[in-house]
């Protein structure tokens, strides 16, 4: 068995830089030699990493990643943004026994997992609480699809069928005005959403689904083959976030984890209705920004998945079940240098 490792850590979002950290406060740094790569400089991945390069952008990266791999003698390739365009290329790394880790093990899955339509429809065919959807792709289908559901809930919203958690969701209302989504994000006018949608040229594909006004939880979880390792739910508060070692989510987390067949450290989204009922909103197959709260419960979630890829033994403190969580802001000292 060797005694030492190349991992290579491509780029994450915001949470790269707890990556690389949390595997150098684990018992498995002497046995890592932690390469990663970004399409910016970033200084502060330049003071953690072992080596820092400069890649291209994701969408373009897949080709220069793996010849990269394959000069530096790579033993595992850990992919943290927009990972299905890596997963293409799984076999050809596999061919140069480079394991990938891209959030699921095939491009099916990755399919079934960032169509969120697709992936509500598999959920209601697994029997999972999802949440009810009408896709849209023009502006008619928009205008019938509010109108249906704004006679059938009390409030309903907006979000595309592909991107980032978060990014473009909308609350639709009726009764605020205009300028409410210069000063709230995530709420707008109906007809204002309307008609900016009307103006956009090719459309966008967006659902319009129920506005849960429940409690969100995220779920982080590593995950190996389509099975759990360890899981960390949070719920954010506005100062300050929870995490649980057990949650009423966890059951439903095993389940879509072994449908679609998760492999990597991933993050699946829950919001409660006005019942307390929980209801899936959507898996990222990435690490989300805020992964790295988990680690006060003594679970180091990406050392338990780099120690399960490389077959290396994790040594843990004894996990703590609820504890909060104050988030902060680090600085970080660039050298003149950068």
């Amino acid at each position: 068995m060797k005694s030492n490792y190349n991992i290579w850590i491509a780029e994450s979002y915001s949470c790269q830089n707890d990556i690389i950290q949390l595997l150098k406060n684990s018992n498995l740094s002497p046995c890592l030699t932690i390469f990663c790569s970004h399409s910016q400089q970033r200084p502060e991945l330049k003071i953690c990493a072992d080596h820092f390069f400069e890649q291209p952008r994701v969408e373009d990266s897949a080709q220069w990643l793996l010849e990269q791999c394959q000069a530096h003698s790579i033993d595992l390739l850990f992919c943290g943004k927009h990972s299905h365009f890596i997963e293409q290329c799984r076999e050809d790394f596999r061919r140069h026994h480079i394991q990938i880790v891209t959030g699921a093990m095939n491009a099916d899955s990755h399919d079934n997992i960032n169509n969120k339509f697709l992936f509500g429809q598999i959920c209601e065919s697994l029997n999972l609480p999802n949440i009810p959807a009408l896709k849209v792709t023009q502006v008619n289908e928009l205008k019938q699809s509010i109108h249906q559901y704004q006679n059938q809930y009390s409030a309903i919203c907006a979000k595309p069928v592909y991107g980032v958690y978060g990014e473009g969701f909308v609350q639709l209302r009726d009764d605020v005005s205009y300028f409410q989504k210069f000063q709230t994000a995530t709420v707008c006018n109906t007809q204002q959403f309307i008609d900016a949608y009307a103006q956009l040229e090719p459309p966008i594909e967006y659902l319009i689904m129920p506005f849960l006004q429940g409690q969100e939880c995220s779920v982080d979880i590593a995950c190996s083959k389509g099975k759990i390792l360890a899981l960390v739910t949070r719920i954010k508060f506005q100062f300050y976030q929870e995490c649980y070692l057990e949650h009423p989510c966890h059951p439903i987390c095993e389940i879509l984890v072994e449908h679609f067949q998760c492999d990597g450290l991933i993050n699946i989204q829950f919001k409660q209705d006005d019942q307390g009922v929980w209801h899936i909103l959507e898996i990222n197959p990435r690490p989300a920004g805020g992964f790295a709260y988990t680690q006060h419960t003594g679970i180091n979630l990406i050392a338990e998945l780099i120690a399960e890829k490389l077959s290396l033994n994790l040594e843990q403190p004894n996990p703590t079940n609820i504890i909060q969580v104050l988030t902060t802001i680090q600085s970080i000292k660039m050298d003149s240098s950068h």
